[in-house]
């Protein structure tokens, strides 16, 4: 009698904390049916956005409600902070901040803007949409969670831009990574 072993290829599980801001009743309809509206081609592309927790991600997901509600989409005084785990498997994480994706998305983007110039904001995030899509193509994986520094919102005096840089964002491809921990009104 012979043994068979089968190998199996196991990748770590990252659990990121994150969050964000929205209004309270979106909130209680996401906790409610646990699924979030990705935002389509965003700053950096398709995904449900959330700021990486540390002491500065309230902050940022309250200036966020703040801006949504000056451009009209939410009503004042209505903030609420979802705070979440989003677990991915490390093969299916990106970070778009390594030096080398950095270069290769810099290159990508500069051929597509000289196939096809950019008409507007949301080209910027089709052209992210289209990296991460040929990153997949090409290893075979799906790329669910990303992260990347991305300005923080218009009027956030509290967060230390010129000292910290960009904030660091996670772009969540795939809602079934968002677990979500607590919600708190702002």
């Amino acid at each position: 009698m012979t043994d068979v072993i089968t190998e199996v290829e196991t990748t770590a599980m990252l659990t990121l904390k994150g969050v964000h801001g929205t209004s309270r009743s979106a909130a209680q309809e996401i906790a409610q049916h646990q699924i979030f509206q990705k935002t389509g081609k965003g700053r950096v592309g398709t995904g449900v956005y959330f700021w990486r927790e540390n002491i500065y991600a309230k902050e940022l997901a309250n200036c966020w409600y703040e801006y949504r509600v000056r451009k009209g989409y939410f009503k004042p005084n209505e903030g609420t902070v979802i705070y979440a785990d989003i677990c991915v498997q490390e093969n299916e994480f990106g970070d778009l901040e390594e030096p080398s994706a950095k270069d290769d998305l810099g290159i990508f983007a500069m051929l597509q803007i000289s196939i096809d110039p950019l008409d507007d904001a949301g080209d910027k995030g089709a052209i992210y949409d289209l990296f991460i899509e040929r990153i997949e193509r090409n290893t075979q994986m799906k790329c669910k969670v990303f992260q990347i520094r991305i300005p923080s919102p218009p009027k956030c005096p509290n967060y230390p831009t010129t000292l910290l840089g960009n904030p660091l964002a996670y772009v969540v491809r795939d809602e079934t990574c968002i677990h979500i921990d607590r919600l708190e009104e702002i």
